[in-house]
């Protein structure tokens, strides 16, 4: 309880760890226990509103998804959404390549507590095409540090997506636009997304992620 009260003036160091990516860290800041990487938020902290924002303009409350499908499962920021805030039963399949941010959401984020949710150790660019289920929603978060992980940004990732999703269903695919690099692989997941999906919105939140709404 005092690292939390503490957490408010300085940040509060949990565990420090070596993932696949580079280090990870799970902190107190603000109050609240927050995964960070190296340069930014994997969970619970700008990306858990990054995620809270893009479901609240998504969902119903009257129409929730009966099937999820999270690629990219970090600490575990949209489970909590669904299941705590919404009150979803929906059934959860996760997808997430590097173990050890699995064996930390496990070990302090309460990965076991959330009812039907399966999470699946592997590379979401591959496995999703080995995937034979349809789902109501498809969540994309992706990420090398603060880069789109290899692949993303490509037609045949972007088939696979459509593949997945139900046909009312939706997409929703966070990408992160910091400099001219990123921001020209943010814009080939919206070009490959125009000719897949009928409907391509976007959100921008947080000063420089671009959620794409696909449909």
């Amino acid at each position: 309880m005092l690292r939390r009260v503490f957490s408010w003036i300085w940040p509060i160091e949990v565990v420090r760890t070596q993932g696949h990516f580079g280090e990870l860290a799970v902190r107190w800041e603000d109050g609240k226990l927050v995964l960070n990487s190296a340069n930014g938020n994997q969970s619970f902290g700008s990306l858990h509103r990054v995620w809270q924002r893009t479901l609240k303009q998504v969902l119903q409350p009257n129409a929730l998804p009966r099937s999820v499908l999270l690629l990219g499962y970090g600490g575990g920021s949209v489970p909590r959404i669904l299941q705590e805030e919404w009150g979803s039963t929906a059934a959860i399949t996760a997808i997430e390549l590097d173990p050890r941010m699995i064996e930390l959401a496990r070990a302090h984020f309460g990965l076991d507590q959330y009812c039907d949710l399966n999470v699946i150790l592997g590379d979401a660019t591959i496995r999703i095409h080995a995937l034979r289920e349809r789902f109501d929603l498809v969540l994309v978060d992706l990420f090398d540090d603060l880069d789109l992980a290899r692949g993303v940004d490509s037609s045949a990732f972007m088939h696979g997506l459509r593949e997945r999703c139900d046909e009312h269903g939706v997409v929703c695919f966070n990408t992160v636009a910091f400099d001219p690099e990123s921001e020209e692989r943010c814009q080939a997941v919206h070009d490959h997304a125009q000719r897949v999906f009928h409907e391509v919105n976007e959100l921008k939140l947080e000063g420089m992620n671009r959620m794409f709404i696909l449909r």
